[in-house]
């Protein structure tokens, strides 16, 4: 099938205030702190967990859009966002309704999806780009 925009985009309206889209990186940050270099493939994710890693960039990314929600009477925003982890989770927990424009095609995210999600996001014209990874050098 293919990744896919999500025809939720038609959802986006000018009257909403300025345009936030998200992308949220779920395993970026667990190699670090084991002592490994990041958690590129998934040979090197299965040893992060081994040693104990645990994700960090979605309570990142919940306590950020938290902060947010609660400015969005006195400042209105839309969010865009992926599916799923990619940061449709963390804003539904966060309490915020995002519309997700992209969705990727195997179900679980994969480094492309994240070049592809940001793709569809500047098409989208997105006032700001939130990016919730590991350890910043994303």
């Amino acid at each position: 099938m293919g990744e896919q925009r999500d025809s939720d985009i038609s959802r986006l309206g000018a009257s909403q205030g300025k345009t936030i889209g998200l992308i949220v990186n779920p395993v970026a940050g667990m190699g670090g702190r084991v002592g490994l270099k990041g958690t590129d493939g998934p040979e090197v994710l299965q040893e992060a967990i081994r040693r104990g890693a645990r994700p960090v960039s979605s309570e990142r990314a919940t306590l950020a859009l938290k902060r947010l929600a609660a400015s969005a009477s006195a400042t209105p925003f839309r969010l865009i966002t992926g599916a799923g982890d990619l940061g449709e989770d963390v804003a539904r927990a966060a309490g915020l309704d995002p519309v997700v424009v992209y969705r990727p095609s195997s179900g679980s995210s994969r480094p492309e999806d994240t070049r592809k999600a940001a793709l569809v996001m500047a098409d989208a014209c997105v006032d700001l780009l939130l990016f919730a990874g590991g350890d910043g050098t994303a």
